[in-house]
C-alpha cells in the first residue's frame, strides 16, 4: 500500500545553491514515513502505547538525479516493502510536480527496527508481534551493496561537535538528520554534483552533552575529480556511531 505526500521546498530547506540540503531532503523522507505509518497503525504513538519501543533508522541510501530547489512542489511516495527478522524496509520515489504532471527525480530505501525505551535495545519480541504485513507492496529498489565502511585511517578533514539541546529529537538523542548535517558541515563538495547516491549506516545513538567527531576521506579519479566522500562520526569513546558515503554516480 503506498502513499503520497506533498511538500512546497521552503526558504529554510535549501541552501546557496537553491536546492534542497541532503539533510533537508531526509527530513522529508522521513516525515513521509511517519505520517504514513501512522495512518496505517503502526506509527511512533501506536508503538509507544503498545510496545514502549519508537522507530529508529538503520540505513539509509538515497539517489537522486536532481536535487529540487526553492518552491519547487516536491511529491514524496512511500511504501513498506517487507519485513526481515527484525528489520523493516521502507522506499521512497521522490518526484517534481510541474504542471499538474510528476517526474521522478530520486529514490530512496530506508531499514527500520524498534528500540525499547526503557533498554535501549532492539525489541525483537515487539517487532514480531506487531502485525503489518496486511500493507505490504513488494516493489524493491535494486541498488548495488557498497562495502562495509570502517574507521578512516589518514582522515582528509576532522570535524569536532558536542551534541546539544538543538540535535536532539522526540527519542531523547540526536536525531538522524542531524548526523548528515554534521557530516556535510565537515564536507559539502558532492553536493551540487548529478546523479548523487548517499549511503548512510547508523550504529549507536548519542545523546545531550556527548562529544563526537567525523572523520572525512575524500577520494578521486586518475584525473583528479573528486569522486566520492566518506565519512565516520566517531563517538568520545572512539567507538563508531555513524558511517557514510557520498559518492558521484
Amino acid at each position: 500500500m503506498r502513499t503520497r505526500h506533498k511538500y512546497i521546498l521552503q526558504y529554510a530547506d535549501v541552501d546557496a545553491s537553491r536546492h534542497i540540503r541532503l539533510s533537508d531532503l531526509e527530513k522529508y523522507l522521513l516525515e513521509a514515513g511517519g505520517v504514513s505509518a501512522n495512518q496505517m497503525g503502526f506509527g511512533t504513538d501506536d508503538i509507544l502505547a503498545r510496545y514502549n519501543c519508537a522507530w529508529v533508522l538503520i540505513h539509509l541510501t538515497i539517489q537522486m538525479d536532481y536535487l529540487p530547489k526553492y518552491l519547487d512542489e516536491m511529491v514524496v511516495e512511500t511504501w513498506v516493502e517487507g519485513n526481515y527478522h527484525m528489520f523493516s524496509v521502507r522506499n521512497y520515489n521522490l518526484y517534481i510536480r510541474k504542471d499538474g504532471e510528476d517526474f521522478l527525480v530520486g529514490r530512496a530505501a530506508s531499514s527500520w527496527t524498534l528500540l525499547n525505551l526503557t533498554t535501549r535495545q532492539m525489541d525483537t519480541k515487539a517487532f514480531n508481534d506487531a502485525q503489518w504485513d496486511h500493507i505490504i507492496d513488494p516493489t524493491k529498489h535494486d541498488f548495488s551493496r557498497i562495502p562495509r565502511l570502517q574507521k578512516i585511517e589518514n582522515p582528509t578533514t576532522t570535524l569536532p561537535h558536542t551534541i546539544h539541546y538543538s540535535d536532539l529529537d522526540y527519542n531523547n538523542h540526536c536525531n538522524s538528520c542531524k548526523y548528515l548535517q554534521f557530516m556535510l558541515n565537515a564536507d559539502d563538495k558532492l553536493t551540487t554534483i548529478y546523479p548523487i547516491r548517499l549511503d548512510i549506516n547508523y550504529v549507536k545513538e548519542v545523546h545531550k552533552d556527548e562529544r563526537i567527531h567525523v572523520d572525512v576521506l575524500e577520494k578521486t579519479d586518475e584525473q583528479g575529480n573528486l569522486q566520492s566522500i566518506q565519512y565516520c562520526l566517531l563517538a568520545d569513546d572512539g567507538e563508531i556511531s555513524c558511517t557514510a558515503l557520498l559518492q558521484h554516480v
